[in-house]
């Protein structure tokens, strides 16, 4: 299968660590390849000898050409490269649940997930083929003016879209990989498969249990290289699991530190203690996946308000100095510790 390279979003770039996950019982069937710019995952207890992988790269190949800025010929790249201002375009439904649900929730926050700021990663050098360096304070008002969720406008009817600004430049990699993973969750439970894990760079969703007791997740630490590698274990039944973090993906200038993740207001990478953000869901992993984003575009305060006032299952990691040494605080909402200590 040909890897196909996405933009790296803040939710693709924590890897979870999969506690005796990864049982070698004959009964677990074990499947693991590669997809978006990364690698999947799938884990389950068969119902049948059916070999499910070909149905299953199918289906991530075609979520590529729906949804992969990468894929110069993708539905995504048409629309981006193609679709002239003001143009109405019907587009397929796969495409468009994307990126309704993308636009509702940037509404939702305010612009804090906004899956038109692809101009402004690409700018920092976060994009396809990008060069990471600090831009200059015209460049960044300048790829402002392309960016802003209400640039674009559905018609739900009929499935079509069009941009209100030409050079509006779509970017759903906050979301694609979680839905890529409810996709195959979908699949999967079609095949009366009630019993499994499925992970795509790190964003995950399991049902059941594996062949001894649950499936157990954990979320990697900040700084992962410790003798401590994970930050908390989690005991999932049915459940997703999404998380975005500042550590993995992002560049220095001197001191300075400059995250992937691109605050739709100013132009530039966030600056705050956030080092990440996990969102539990326990109907879609597409809907973890862009939360975990947007509450780490909102930083410690703003996004734990919001996460708790919503009743979003959401775990913080942030920075807090202390004597010179940097150590690493959790926080969870109500709802989050309701769930994983029940």
């Amino acid at each position: 299968m040909k890897i196909l390279c996405w933009t790296i979003s803040a939710a693709s770039l924590f890897c979870l660590l999969f506690i005796n996950g990864c049982s070698r019982n004959n009964e677990l069937t074990s499947l693991h390849g590669q997809t978006m710019g990364t690698t999947y995952h799938v884990k389950f207890i068969p119902d049948t000898e059916e070999n499910l992988q070909p149905e299953i790269e199918k289906l991530l190949i075609a979520i590529n050409n729906k949804m992969s800025t990468y894929i110069k010929n993708s539905e995504i790249s048409n629309f981006n490269q193609r679709i002239k201002n003001g143009t109405w375009e019907i587009i397929s439904p796969e495409f468009f649940g994307v990126v309704e649900h993308a636009l509702n929730l940037a509404a939702e926050t305010n612009g804090a997930f906004d899956p038109t700021l692809g101009p402004l990663v690409n700018l920092w050098g976060f994009g396809p083929g990008g060069v990471r360096k600090i831009p200059s304070s015209k460049q960044i008002a300048m790829a402002k003016i392309k960016t802003g969720f209400n640039k674009i406008e559905l018609d739900k009817t009929s499935k079509k879209i069009r941009k209100k600004n030409a050079g509006v430049y779509l970017d759903l990699s906050a979301s694609a990989k979680g839905y890529g993973v409810d996709q195959i969750a979908n699949l999967l439970e079609k095949k009366n498969i009630s019993n499994y894990m499925v992970e795509i760079g790190g964003e995950i969703r399991t049902s059941g249990k594996k062949v001894k007791g649950p499936w157990k997740i954990a979320i990697e630490a900040p700084q992962p290289e410790t003798k401590k590698p994970y930050q908390k274990i989690l005991k999932l039944g049915k459940m997703a699991l999404a998380t975005s973090g500042d550590y993995r993906n992002f560049f220095k200038a001197g001191d300075q530190h400059f995250s992937h993740t691109i605050n739709g207001k100013t132009g530039r990478p966030v600056a705050h203690s956030l080092a990440s953000v996990s969102v539990l869901d326990p109907a879609s992993c597409m809907n973890a996946d862009a939360l975990a984003t947007a509450l780490m575009a909102m930083g410690p305060e703003k996004g734990f308000a919001f996460a708790e006032a919503r009743n979003i299952a959401a775990y913080f990691i942030y920075r807090k100095t202390l004597e010179g040494k940097v150590h690493f605080i959790d926080k969870a909402t109500s709802l989050f510790t309701k769930w994983v200590n029940p």
